[in-house]
């Protein structure tokens, strides 16, 4: 009970309504296919498939299919996760299971954009589709996140899913959660732009690491919440993310610190542990035994679909993607019944 306190369950209701197959709503093309984005109104309460229940599988079949042809050639999520939709019993049980995180607070309307409208890939801000394609399949061309500004910006949120993992012809099934670290690889990133340059103490680093802790507890409120004893964590925004970091403010190292620590002393009840190799620790002897019981985290980005750029991505997210089912899984847009949850605002 206490728990239920910190955080509010908001299921979708999905109604009847369906997606058409040549977009969301119409208005949306008018939204992301120019170069000057406006806000999508209305499109977030179209979004999460508007409604189309498991009678409208066929729907689900092709919106994969047309996404999975938007991306660049290798870039793609693996071919094997499209045949997925075709056993209805296992792809609904996945489905299900899959939960969004966000903070409390923050408008639902532009937490389901931010869910919804995803880039098949996104690099350092290079675009590895067809944006054309993308617009006339789905009534969009680029994220949700490009409606952030120096002033303002759009939701963070994470991705919980009960997954496959493939490694060749072996395979198995693992809890992961999918979190979005603040984006400095670039100028042209939002994040950095709003962030940057800051100091240690200063109002932009302060709610850094506020915004920071948030992204940590959607981990562990997500552990606790799934009863999994165990997090093999990344360094989520460290790596190529944490670049301008680096190099116009105090680092990622202070960074994870000073937003972690609180976290890690609030859920002490949950073991902590690296994230080894994936896959290749999921079919160890280690992962054999503990991998039904533990929450692993993958570092994902703002704009993209799971996965990124997948076999041609050799970020963390990229090796999630190529051994996964969750980029369709995760996207509203071929999984009507993932739910919505609240998290304890950390700001």
């Amino acid at each position: 009970q206490a728990q239920d306190q910190d955080h509010k369950i908001m299921v979708l209701h999905l109604g009847s309504r369906r997606v058409l197959a040549g977009g969301i709503v119409a208005a949306a093309a008018s939204w992301a296919i120019t170069s000057t984005l406006r806000a999508p109104a209305g499109l977030a309460r179209a979004s999460c498939l508007a409604g189309m229940g498991s009678a409208n599988l066929e729907e689900v079949r092709k919106n994969a299919e047309r996404m999975h042809r938007i991306y660049h050639p290798g870039f793609e999520f693996p071919e094997w996760s499209l045949r997925l939709i075709k056993d209805p019993e296992s792809f609904e049980r996945l489905a299900a299971a899959v939960t969004v995180y966000y903070r409390e607070g923050d408008s639902k309307e532009e937490v389901m954009d931010v869910a919804t409208f995803r880039e098949p890939v996104n690099i350092a801000m290079g675009r590895y589709y067809d944006a054309k394609a993308l617009g006339e399949a789905f009534g969009y061309s680029h994220g949700a996140y490009a409606k952030s500004s120096r002033l303002n910006l759009m939701p963070n949120i994470a991705i919980y899913c009960l997954t496959p993992m493939r490694r060749g012809d072996e395979w198995t099934e693992a809890h992961v959660i999918n979190v979005i670290g603040f984006a400095f690889d670039s100028p042209q990133q939002p994040d950095y732009q709003y962030f940057l340059p800051c100091r240690e103490g200063d109002a932009k680093w302060n709610e850094l690491v506020a915004r920071f802790s948030q992204m940590w507890r959607y981990i562990f409120q997500c552990a606790r919440d799934k009863r999994l004893k165990r997090v093999y964590l990344a360094d989520v925004g460290g790596g190529a993310f944490s670049g301008g970091l680096d190099s116009e403010g105090p680092g990622y190292l202070k960074l994870k610190d000073q937003s972690l620590g609180p976290i890690l002393h609030e859920f002490s009840d949950i073991e902590v542990k690296q994230l080894p190799r994936i896959p290749d620790f999921a079919f160890s002897a280690e992962g054999r035994k503990k991998l039904h019981e533990s929450l692993l985290v993958n570092a994902w980005d703002p704009w993209s679909m799971v996965g990124n750029g997948n076999a041609k991505d050799n970020s963390l997210d990229g090796f999630f993607g190529r051994c996964t089912a969750m980029a369709l899984l995760c996207w509203p847009m071929t999984n009507p019944w993932l739910r919505c949850q609240a998290v304890k605002s950390m700001y």
